[in-house]
């Protein structure tokens, strides 16, 4: 079979690809030779790296800044959704207080029969009859000065008359109205809570949106670190294996023939020394 290797300056290049090399072959490549191939293919792979480095980078810098911008909406909408959340409880909570409270007011007084209003239109219609019926008078009857004095004497008594039983059903039924007030009150804040509620149902839509949007480019950012620092620590392992090979091509290769030179002057290879080693420690465990 014709070989599809040919030398290059003193290179062995591959023309295609060979299935097979002869133990000849590969006794025939020295470490020079070895040493330079190396070095040839960490040199490649250190300068293609930067490239795929600075693309990683700028993806890491973008999923960085779109999560970032992600996770602070979503942050935003969370604080205003607690913040309505507990505008919510608070109204709730005061209105189930004033609604205790109407409740109690309501079972402390007796029960009222007819109107609750201090001033009911009845008593209001029957105080404007009977001033009605004394300004007639004194417009069709022709009395003395003193008649006219009586008759507005007895008109402003009325009204003073009217104005004390008000004033007196005012405090009897200053509790009731005390009671209703409380329940207008608390009916209010439900409202609020209500408002609240529906606040937060519309804010939780885009609140997921916003969390999704972070989980997902939170992944990628993630992602993109992680080749980031596979390919800074890639270039840094082949940075530090060129100037392995560009020392021993200038140096010798003294410290990797070591264990060749020993097997060469009768010494045992590393393989046979790792295996007495073995029976060693098995041996020792056994005595134990």
């Amino acid at each position: 079979m014709m070989s599809n290797k040919v030398r290059t300056d003193g290179l062995l290049m591959v023309a295609g690809w060979a299935s097979y090399m002869t133990p000849e072959e590969l006794l025939a490549i020295t470490p020079e030779f070895l040493g330079k191939a190396i070095l040839h293919r960490r040199e490649r792979f250190a300068a293609e790296i930067p490239e795929q480095l600075d693309a990683r980078s700028d993806e890491l810098t973008e999923a960085a800044a779109i999560a970032r911008s992600a996770k602070a909406k979503r942050d935003d909408v969370n604080n205003k959704v607690k913040s309505l959340k507990k505008e919510r409880n608070d109204a709730q909570a005061k209105a189930k207080k004033l609604f205790l409270e109407a409740n109690t007011i309501r079972e402390s007084i007796p029960k009222q029969k007819g109107d609750t209003n201090p001033e009911p239109e009845w008593a209001k219609d029957r105080l404007q009859q009977r001033l009605d019926a004394l300004d007639l008078s004194l417009q069709t009857n022709w009395g003395t000065h003193v008649d006219e004095r009586t008759t507005l004497n007895e008109m402003k008594s009325l009204i003073r008359q009217h104005e004390e039983w008000v004033d007196s059903r005012k405090e009897k039924f200053a509790e009731i109205n005390r009671m209703n007030e409380l329940r207008d009150d608390a009916k209010r804040l439900l409202e609020t809570a209500d408002k609240a509620h529906q606040a937060m149902v519309q804010l939780h839509d885009e609140n997921q949106i916003f969390h999704d949007s972070y989980i997902e480019n939170e992944q990628k950012r993630k992602k993109a670190d992680a080749r980031t620092t596979r390919l800074a620590q890639a270039l840094d392992e082949s940075q530090r294996g060129i100037d392995f090979w560009v020392g021993c091509l200038e140096n010798g290769f003294h410290e990797l023939m070591a264990d060749a030179e020993r097997v060469r002057e009768g010494g045992k290879s590393t393989r046979a020394m790792a295996r007495e080693r073995r029976q060693q420690l098995e041996e020792a465990g056994e005595e134990e």
